[in-house]
């Protein structure tokens, strides 16, 4: 018997057309899938990737099968198993990740707003760029003769 995949539009216009001969749900671990019989050719939902359709709980495939227009399809639960076989042991890294970013934000917003205050404020003391440089550059070739001296 051959094969097709078929997807979403193909299988809604499949059962308004009424073409296919039976609707089987088929179990497999950690879900469920949806073949139809056309007329001797297997059709099997796929996603939009092209990877099989893989519904993990049953009454959301059977939702998704009347929503479409298919009220009667049958049961094939020999390779179901309910172990669930996908899983996302990243959650947690990713949500402490999320809420370390969110507390940064907060920081940093807070370190703006702190710092536009300062500025905004009538006792504000502004410094002249040029002897601000000068400044540093004093404190840098000081740091630099210390660290001649320690070196020797």
């Amino acid at each position: 018997m051959t094969l097709i995949d078929i997807d979403h539009h193909t299988l809604t216009r499949l059962a308004s057309d009424q073409s296919m001969q039976d609707t089987v749900a088929i179990g497999q671990p950690g879900g469920w899938f949806v073949e139809v019989d056309l007329n001797g050719t297997r059709g099997r939902l796929v996603s939009r990737r092209g990877s099989v359709r893989v519904f993990s709980r049953f009454e959301t495939l059977a939702r998704y099968l009347k929503q479409i227009g298919i009220d009667r399809f049958s049961v094939n639960a020999e390779h179901y198993d309910a172990t669930p076989t996908r899983s996302r042991p990243d959650a947690a890294s990713r949500l402490a990740r999320t809420h370390e970013a969110a507390e940064h934000d907060a920081w940093f917003r807070d370190q703006v707003a702190s710092a536009l205050e300062e500025a905004d404020s009538p006792n504000a003391e502004w410094i002249d760029h040029a002897p601000a440089m000068a400044k540093l550059r004093q404190r840098i070739k000081e740091g630099s003769a210390k660290r001649e001296l320690n070196a020797d």
